[in-house]
């Protein structure tokens, strides 16, 4: 695996990118990450498992991960298979990704048709932190996902908008204890029953489970590198209840907030 993760000023797009090398016995082990995932199958065949469910795919086929997915890859014995992929990040890279047609239950996308797609994978400028590098590379982003917006356009626009409009909401204001599902609800005039079916079929997770998605994503930020305590850390991310705190990071992490500082703790003195 080749790969850069050298984009870190500005307002960056793009987290890293890579590509799979025949010939290396190489494979992505199950991951969850806060960031979206864009795979394009250059060579062969093989199946992308996203949350637990089997997508196979062959070549010219795109692969979308959304934030908060596990994703693994198998790879059929003898088989070449080959692949382009870029890690993005951003409110600007959701609104652009809202306006395809992949979403949490329609993650593989069919060939685009547009001559040498693969090539709009290689974002990657060079390995220096600089403005200009970011520049370009964001730029180039940005061209890959405009043909995807062009040829693979979202089928529900308007109501993908209600959805992004929400999810910006969320992403602004989930560190405030007021935001909960009611108030998403009154910030884009719908229905909290209508919203959580939107919501749902969308993105893959209830309005609640998105706001705490987002909390405890931030909070474990907070646990590995500071030594805030536990209730500050709760209501740092809009917890007003440290108990209940510790029961959603319990049920998304499968451990306790304290138990979560103290692994991480060991990893760096390690």
């Amino acid at each position: 695996m080749e790969q850069n993760s050298n984009y870190r000023v500005l307002s960056n797009v793009c987290v890293s990118c890579g590509v799979r090398i025949p010939d290396i016995d190489f494979e992505i082990k199950p991951a969850m990450r806060e960031t979206y995932g864009l795979f394009l199958v250059t060579a062969g065949k093989g199946i992308f498992i996203i949350d637990g469910i089997e997508y196979p795919v062959k070549r010219g086929n795109s692969v979308m991960l959304f934030p908060y997915s596990s994703i693994s890859v198998k790879i059929y014995p003898n088989i070449m298979f080959e692949y382009k992929w870029v890690e993005l990040t951003g409110f600007e890279i959701a609104v652009m990704i809202s306006r395809t047609n992949f979403s949490k239950s329609r993650p593989v996308a069919p060939e685009i048709p547009v001559e040498s797609l693969f090539q709009y994978f290689d974002v990657c400028d060079d390995n220096s932190d600089t403005v200009y590098a970011a520049c370009r590379t964001n730029g180039k982003v940005l061209i890959l996902l405009s043909y995807y917006i062009q040829y693979y356009p979202s089928r529900k626009s308007t109501e993908t908008d209600y959805i992004m409009q929400a999810r910006d909401y969320i992403e602004r204001n989930f560190r405030e204890v007021s935001c909960t599902v009611k108030s998403v609800a009154d910030k884009v005039q719908l229905d909290r029953t209508y919203l959580y079916r939107l919501f749902k079929e969308e993105t893959g997770f209830s309005v609640i489970e998105y706001i705490n998605n987002c909390r405890i994503g931030r909070a474990c930020t907070m646990l590995n590198n500071t030594n805030v305590q536990i209730k500050d850390v709760a209501l740092s991310v809009g917890f007003s209840d440290q108990l209940y705190f510790s029961k959603v990071f319990r049920k998304l992490k499968g451990i306790t907030p304290t138990e979560y500082r103290k692994k991480h703790a060991n990893k760096k003195d390690a």
